[in-house]
């Protein structure tokens, strides 16, 4: 009788003690079972996988349906509850690249056991090792996509210091490139348009990279294009030249009005010596006649390479005799 009573002595533990006691017991179960599930394992399984792949030229970038990938490979426990967890409406969605696609002459893709050993982490996790797959060949379908090639069309806010200026317009590449969807709507599709890029008060000429406005149902061969800024700084000169007289027509003796005239000169910096031995301007009489007047158009003989542009003030003159 006593030694009964010492029993239920010990049994009347406190509300704290069970508390103590249950967490205990918890603890030790997920000890348990996170060990357990780190251990590798030697399984079969049969994972549905769905294809996807943006360099298959003429064809949708995602399979049309999900392919299953039978396999025997050793991976922790963490790894195959994982891949229990897919399904046919759940599909483990693989990246391929494209030459990992082979075309069949069905019009279906396929892939070797080979090629499939390249992507056994991302089916069947990171702890796993393929000993074989169940099959040597697995086909994937993507929808045909009709396509034709377009302009790209550089959307850009760009100014300038005051003393610099574009040195041509802005390069982009490549210029053009595939659009891929169904033939109404690739039927009004005449250009592709970049993001906007925008620059302030540039100052030095710039290489960069910019994404294409995405278009619904719409794929691009490509989501980026590359853009190349280039400036040139330049400085504002003032030149007071003399004006020539050429193709004069016999027995005519033109003067005009102006000894010598203005031409403000937009230049590439720094300017070489002895630049204004370049500026010629001249005054073709022979047209100005056959024009039925006596006014004639200034011309500059040759445009130097440091002269990014100019204006002649005035821009005509008068022939007298």
């Amino acid at each position: 009788m006593v030694f009964f009573q010492k029993i239920r002595g010990m049994l009347r533990l406190r509300r704290n003690d069970w508390v103590a006691l249950v967490l205990s017991f918890m603890l030790a179960a997920a000890v348990w079972m996170i060990h357990n599930l780190s251990l590798k394992y030697t399984v079969m399984l049969s994972v549905p996988v769905s294809a996807q792949c943006s360099g298959l030229d003429g064809y949708d970038s995602q399979s049309i349906e999900s392919e299953r990938i039978v396999a025997r490979f050793r991976a922790t426990g963490f790894d195959i509850l994982r891949d229990k967890r897919y399904s046919n409406t759940n599909p483990c969605r693989v990246r391929f690249f494209p030459e990992d696609l082979h075309l069949h002459p069905s019009g279906s893709f396929y892939m070797t056991s080979r090629d499939l050993i390249d992507y056994t982490h991302e089916i069947f996790g990171e702890s796993a090792v393929v000993e074989y797959f169940s099959s040597d060949t697995v086909f994937f379908r993507f929808t045909p996509r009709r396509y034709k090639k377009v302009p790209v069309i550089l959307e850009s806010a760009v100014t300038l210091d005051p003393q610099y200026q574009l040195a041509g317009p802005i390069v982009v590449e490549p210029d053009s490139i595939l659009v891929y969807a169904d033939p109404l709507r690739l039927e009004h599709i005449n250009a592709v348009h970049t993001e906007r890029i925008w620059e302030n008060m540039m100052t030095a000429s710039k290489d960069g990279v910019v994404g294409l406005r995405s278009v619904s149902g719409v794929r691009f061969s490509q989501d980026q294009v590359k853009y190349t800024i280039r400036i040139q700084r330049c400085v504002e000169r003032i030149f007071y030249l003399k004006v020539a007289l050429e193709n004069i027509p016999e027995g005519r003796n033109p003067v005009l009005s102006a000894s010598q005239v203005k031409l403000v000169a937009n230049c590439l910096f720094p300017l070489p010596q002895g630049i204004e031995n370049d500026l010629h301007l001249y005054v073709d009489a022979r047209d100005a006649y056959e024009s039925g007047g006596a006014v004639a158009l200034i011309r500059l003989k040759n445009q130097p390479p440091w002269l990014l542009s100019y204006r002649i003030e005035p821009q005509v003159i008068t022939l007298s005799e």
